[in-house]
């Protein structure tokens, strides 16, 4: 069983609400992250910058403590400092990693801790006065700052020592964080509180704007599509949907045009097909009432003409009333043929032979003319499933017309083959004087002829024949440059039943 892959109904409004709540969503959530981000920044920022103010403090007290000779009040004045907020811990390290001195005693002489020792190490190993690293876990921010072997310690420590010890200050920055994570819920509520407004205002706009008049537009379409004429839609704004509602009102008075000329035509043809069938009852009478006097009168019109002397002037005039009697009854003939053509014997032959028997027959009416006839069939073994005597009709009819056309010399090329969708290809085409650009439009409307006593049925007729074997027929020409015809019949016997 196939999946359904019909596309799922979705309003434009919802479309748009949809659109709106990703996009807003997405804002949202990259403006908190930006904040709380910038926010983090700001508190690591203080942190360090309480660090490196506490270093440069404690660091100037014990440079005056040793040169005072108090160094016992760098202890008060450390524990003095890291009694203050969010001041963790102060110690002072040699450089070895050893606690000389802490705001927690307990913890003097001891080494400090493998990343702590770590920490030391590296800043004492990249040679830099000072540095402030942020220890994330613990949410501190540790300071490093060098206590260089000045003068004020040299009672203390041999000139050959560069450092004295490392300024260790420890600031805790996890009440800053708590605060944070504290107001990131208003942050949170304050996107979610714009996202609503935002898109309560854009759901409105688009309501106004867009969703009202396309839902107006489309209430009218549905009017129309079943047959209720509406007032026409004024646009309200001269905006895209504007221009939108003028396009649809100006297809709609096209429409309405085209519906009222396809009307005028419907009824003209209704018409037409009445009078042609009126037409083919009155032509069957007329063959019948009319062809049986008409030939007794050629009956006798022939045997006196059969008796009077050869040499007797008469005898000229006999015989143009036994040819315009002829021509009448060919018109009555062509009249019926049209009116109610025959009805189709279809059967499975090969074509050429009875387009050779066409060309055979269109030879007698040359008339003097020098013209050549080229004619290339299909393979022996091809079948077409077709109304033989038709087909020859037709080709005889149009061999007939380019002979006509012909002046005095010319070439008249056959061509017939079967093409790849199973569909016989006929091409019937001439050098003589071709049909103008005003006339082409109208060679298949019946009883319309160029020709001096043409009857302007041939065309009609063949068309039709055309139309019952289930295929086309076209034509191209050019004034001057000769006339091509452009058969397609099918050769499938379902195509034809």
């Amino acid at each position: 069983m196939k999946p359904n892959l019909a596309p799922k109904h979705w309003h434009l409004r919802s479309k748009v609400l949809l659109h709106i709540l990703i996009f807003g969503a997405s804002a949202a959530i990259i403006l908190t992250v930006i904040y709380i981000q910038t926010e983090k920044r700001l508190i690591r920022a203080a942190s360090q910058q309480k660090a490196q103010i506490v270093s440069s403090l404690v660091n100037a007290g014990l440079y005056r403590a040793m040169q005072t000779g108090h160094e016992k009040e760098v202890q008060s004045k450390m524990e003095e400092i890291a009694s203050s907020t969010a001041i963790k811990k102060i110690r002072i390290l040699s450089p070895l990693g050893r606690v000389l001195r802490s705001t927690h005693p307990e913890e003097v002489g001891q080494p400090v801790g493998g990343r702590e020792q770590d920490s030391l190490t590296q800043f004492l190993a990249r040679n830099v006065p000072s540095e402030i690293d942020m220890l994330k876990a613990q949410s501190l921010a540790q300071s490093f700052l060098v206590i260089e072997n000045k003068k004020e310690c040299l009672g203390c420590h041999a000139a050959s020592e560069k450092i004295t010890g490392v300024l260790e200050v420890q600031v805790d920055n996890s009440e800053a964080e708590s605060l944070l994570r504290k107001n990131q819920w208003k942050g949170i509520v304050a996107a979610l509180a714009a996202l609503s407004l935002l898109t309560f205002i854009i759901l409105r706009l688009f309501e106004r704007i867009i969703n009202r008049p396309i839902s107006e537009l489309k209430n009218e379409m549905k009017s129309y599509q079943v047959g209720h004429l509406a007032p026409p839609l004024a646009p309200a704004k001269k905006d895209e949907i504007g221009s939108l509602v003028e396009s649809f009102q100006l297809m709609v008075a096209r429409l309405e045009d085209a519906h009222r000329k396809i009307e005028e035509l419907y009824h003209q043809r209704i018409e037409k097909a009445e009078h042609l069938a009126s037409f083919g009852e009155l032509a069957a009478g007329l063959v019948h009432d009319v062809k049986n006097p008409l030939a007794g009168i050629r009956g006798v019109i022939e045997i006196i003409s059969q008796k009077t002397p050869v040499g007797d002037p008469q005898k000229e005039i006999y015989g143009e009333v036994l040819l315009q009697i002829d021509r009448i009854i060919t018109i009555l003939q062509d009249a019926l043929n049209y009116a109610k053509p025959k009805a189709a014997n279809f059967l499975w032959v090969n074509p050429n032979s009875y387009v050779e028997n066409a060309i055979r027959l269109a030879g007698t009416q040359m008339n003097g003319k020098k013209i050549e006839v080229h004619f290339h069939g299909v393979r022996p073994e091809g079948q077409a499933y077709i109304d033989p005597d038709m087909i020859q009709d037709v080709l005889l009819n149009l061999i007939l017309n380019s002979i006509s056309a012909i002046q005095d010399q010319g070439h008249i090329e056959i061509s017939m083959q079967e093409g790849g969708d199973r569909r016989l290809q006929i091409r019937v085409s001439d050098d003589g004087q071709g049909i103008s650009e005003a006339h082409l439009g109208q060679i298949f409307n019946p009883f319309f002829s160029t020709k001096t006593g043409g009857t302007g049925l041939g065309l009609s007729i063949s068309k039709k024949i055309i139309e019952i074997h289930g295929g086309t027929i076209q034509v191209e020409s050019r004034t001057g440059q000769g006339t091509t015809f452009f058969i397609e019949i099918p050769v499938s016997p379902a195509a034809n039943e």
